[in-house]
């Protein structure tokens, strides 16, 4: 049972957490590196949508997207747009290489399409590490800064679009955390839906995963050898399961990381906030949502009862057998996600 129990670790409960690099190895975080080539949309798009291609300018960087609208669209209409979660994850919400096997919910291109299908347009986009950009960045010097840039980058374009009435960002996972921390360093925005999104430091929520899997001997030597890691040193002995998560190529990403404190960052936040939790999620708990409503109680907290990580209808808590849930891209979103966004973002002013 051991050898399940990692198979489980690798595929959920470090798929907030890991990417994989060129070469085969796991890597942490959004710092991580992704994959060269073209994005593969794993289903078609309904006929009720119209999409064509994006491009948001960060910096040096040009990140390719997708920009999808009602097929019969009148006027100036909402736009989303939609914040990726960490790893290699594509603007569909799929990993790119080896963690593919692990993660083709394809959850964000479905929740674009069902928006455009409630009136709201949307924008997702391919992260700075994914496609032809992963030649052009520089993984070691890459922070969690890098990422917000990006989503304040795309939320200015889409506020001098014409034909959109107000921008919203929806993050999902780490990308909850990134667009909560955009708003509060100007990205223009009339609210924020966050999905998933932690309600602790990275590091408690890791932590917290990992102790579900391994016995307390391995968490102790899991605590020394990151306060090492975080420090600059060599982590030393660790669990082999662990070891990807320790990369020298991800330090900075990680260091930059941890300091982040959603309640902390919630609190200080000044626009409309939405907080939408599966109750069925393995990764990220209901007392995380509860904590980001209770820094921030202007907040609107919904909670579904079966949705787990990626919005599938989840009927037990046990990782393996939810597997199938963040692989099958065929599998329906829980019909309460996008109803209760859109009747959310049709209130805002």
């Amino acid at each position: 049972m051991k050898s399940l129990s990692f198979v489980s670790l690798s595929s959920l409960a470090a798929l907030s957490l890991c990417s994989i690099s060129a070469t085969g190895q796991t890597s942490v975080a959004s710092g991580g590196p992704g994959l060269n080539g073209a994005i593969r949309i794993d289903t078609v798009p309904p006929k009720t949508v119209i999409e064509t291609p994006f491009e948001i300018q960060s910096g040096t960087l040009t990140l390719p997207g997708t920009l999808t609208v009602p097929a019969k669209s009148r006027g100036k209409i909402p736009v989303a747009l939609i914040v990726a979660g960490s790893g290699p994850t594509d603007r569909n919400g799929n990993s790119a290489g080896a963690l593919r096997a692990q993660n083709n919910s394809n959850l964000y291109a479905i929740l674009a399409w069902q928006l455009a299908n409630a009136g709201i347009a949307s924008v997702r986009y391919d992260k700075r590490v994914l496609g032809d950009n992963f030649q052009k960045v520089n993984l070691p010097s890459i922070s969690i800064d890098d990422f917000i840039a990006d989503a304040i980058a795309g939320a200015r374009k889409l506020t001098t679009d014409s034909r959109f009435s107000k921008v919203i960002l929806i993050g999902h996972s780490e990308g909850a955390e990134l667009v909560l921390q955009a708003v509060n360093r100007g990205a223009p925005a009339a609210g924020i839906v966050m999905m998933s999104g932690a309600g602790r430091p990275i590091m408690a929520v890791l932590r917290e995963q990992i102790s579900k899997q391994l016995p307390s001997p391995e968490i102790v030597k899991w605590d020394s050898a990151l306060a090492r890691y975080l420090r600059g040193e060599d982590p030393g002995d660790v669990h082999p399961g662990l070891r990807s998560l320790l990369l020298p190529t991800n330090r900075k990403f990680m260091q930059s990381w941890v300091k982040y404190d959603p309640a902390a960052e919630i609190a200080k936040v000044r626009v409309p906030v939405l907080v939408v939790q599966g109750l069925r999620d393995i990764q990220v708990s209901e007392a995380d949502a509860r904590a980001l409503v209770a820094a921030q109680p202007a907040a609107k907290l919904v909670l579904i009862p079966a949705a787990n990580h990626v919005y599938r209808a989840a009927t037990t808590d046990d990782r393996l057998v939810q597997l199938k849930l963040y692989t099958d891209p065929t599998i329906p979103v829980v019909p309460e996600l996008v109803p209760a966004i859109a009747e959310w973002v049709n209130k805002l002013k």
